[in-house]
């Protein structure tokens, strides 16, 4: 159901009287993970055309706004905006929303905005906000903007793939999906899918049914959060029950790890036949003291628990196909692979085993996300995964790669933002690369003479349950991005060129 009109005045007044905090509330009211965007779009488009904007939407579903400048600024360069309009729709186990019916439960704590219990959509609701505030908000003085809505980003960047040469005008275009305030992004990584299959032999289980449950995860995403070495759920879960088979005999039904392949998985959930459940479950109980102590200062809430459990279905893999699948999923890469040489503290090559599922009486299936700042690697590494898999059988599919962004430390968009920051803040703004996949190695691939920044509040948790966003950083990435346009629209493209002082902040 939609927040009540109380409830959102409520958060209204507790939060700065910016003018893209209500285009959020409503961002938080309509529903729209990955590809089911429409109710999400036709907002934009109404915003769009009560505005008098130019509304233009393209085959794939991506939104255009042209936004007419302000009067005695129609002359003035272009300028282009994108973010992304799609969430990850992620909740705590027990949750009951509906990701594609509910509003989201939103709530303030110390400072930060967050959801009750699921996903916030601030990665990259915000972003969406802050364009639809730049053109609804008459008192800045601004050039002719154009407002590029991109679709299905978190679930293969579908938009950004579509994106067709020659739409854009604009040859400066600032995206505002990353998530540290003061820090302008140049470049990120490329990623590929490595999706895979197993067809497995079952037979009757025998013995008493229990399901294995390993909860409470931090989890995170998949690019942003690697380096940070937490337990991924999936991997964590097959190697301690590969540990356990060396005590019993288990034969697996089920195994249900992660929803999405750029997520870290938080949760991973086995059902097996034992013979033993007591002296199996006292294994348990002693593990997962054991796990909790191992990892009491990254994973707090960890928690290893068994439960019997009665279903009709009584199919099974037997003790040694069990033992197969364990070893494949325990030992499988996942993490962080390389770090830049040329970046220090920037991960270059990662992976991440997202989804895990095996059905009783159905194929085994498995999601890896695989990304790196240099293509060539993401490629080759991907194949190095297949190879991995190969030798248990797996049949894998390879596909929908994107290119990493590579770059411009001589960028005159970067040299004025970087300025304007230090003029504004009275501090340095950090150039930075990141390990995740903005549409932006596209969006320069279909548009390589467009200069490109990408900038944005402080959001943590992105892709998990604990997604919140910084208050105050988002009144500061809206001063910037504010003041970043009224100067653009005074600045003659191309003028400018990166100092030294600045092209060495990027070593």
């Amino acid at each position: 159901m939609p927040l009540s009109y109380c409830m959102e005045k409520i958060l209204i007044k507790q939060l700065p009287p910016l003018a893209l905090w209500p285009h959020f509330i409503q961002f938080c009211n309509i529903p729209r993970p990955s590809k089911h965007e429409t109710a999400i779009i036709a907002y934009i488009c109404k915003q769009g055309e009560q505005h008098h904007a130019e509304v233009e939407q393209d085959d794939v579903g991506n939104i255009l706004l042209r936004v007419p400048a302000s009067r005695g600024l129609e002359n003035t360069p272009v300028i282009a905006l994108q973010s992304h309009v799609d969430m990850v729709a992620q909740a705590n186990n027990g949750s009951k929303h509906n990701f594609l019916k509910d509003s989201l439960t939103l709530q303030i704590t110390d400072g930060w905005l967050q959801a009750n219990g699921t996903t916030l959509g601030a990665d990259n609701g915000i972003g969406c906000a802050a364009m639809l505030a730049l053109m609804t908000d008459k008192t800045i003085n601004h050039g002719p903007l154009e407002l590029l809505f991109t679709v299905d980003e978190e679930a293969g960047m579908g938009g950004a793939f579509g994106l067709q040469p020659g739409w854009l005008q604009a040859k400066q275009l600032l995206n505002l999906d990353t998530e540290e305030e003061g820090e302008l992004y140049i470049g990120c990584a490329g990623g590929v899918d490595i999706n895979s299959t197993l067809n497995l032999k079952w037979q009757p289980g025998s013995g008493e049914l229990v399901t294995i449950s390993l909860t409470g995860l931090l989890g995170g995403h998949s690019g942003v959060d690697i380096h940070l070495n937490r337990a991924n759920a999936n991997i964590l879960m097959a190697q301690e029950l590969l540990t356990l088979s060396h005590h019993f005999d288990i034969k697996i039904q089920s195994f249900m790890g992660g929803s999405l392949r750029n997520a870290i998985p938080r949760e991973a959930f086995v059902s097996l036949f034992t013979d033993n459940i007591d002296d199996l479950s006292q294994w348990i109980s002693k593990r997962s003291k054991q796990l909790k102590k191992l990892y009491s200062s990254s994973e707090k809430q960890l928690s290893l628990s068994i439960k019997k459990v009665n279903i009709e279905n009584k199919l099974a893999l037997s003790i040694k196909l069990s033992t197969d699948l364990l070893s494949l999923i325990a030992s499988h890469p996942n993490g962080v692979i390389k770090n830049s040489d040329i970046m220090p503290g920037i991960v270059e090559t990662s992976n991440n085993l997202g989804v895990i599922e095996l059905k009783a009486g159905q194929n085994l299936s498995l999601l890896n996300l695989c990304r790196s700042a240099n293509n060539d690697e993401r490629d080759s590494h991907a194949l190095r995964i297949s190879h991995y898999q190969q030798q248990f059988g797996l049949n894998i599919d390879i596909n929908g790669a994107y290119p990493g962004w590579e770059p411009n430390s001589e960028s005159p968009l970067l040299n004025q933002a970087l300025d304007l920051y230090k003029k504004q803040f009275n501090t340095e703004a950090k150039i930075q690369v990141i390990h995740a996949g903005l549409e932006c190695g596209l969006l320069s691939g279909a548009y390589p003479d467009c200069d490109i920044i990408s900038f944005g509040p402080t959001i943590t948790g992105a892709h998990s349950p604990r997604e919140q966003v910084n208050i105050v950083s988002v009144n500061k990435f809206w001063a910037f991005l504010v003041e970043l346009i009224i100067l653009l629209a005074k600045s003659p493209q191309h003028t400018l060129r990166a100092s030294k002082n600045h092209a060495a902040n990027l070593c």
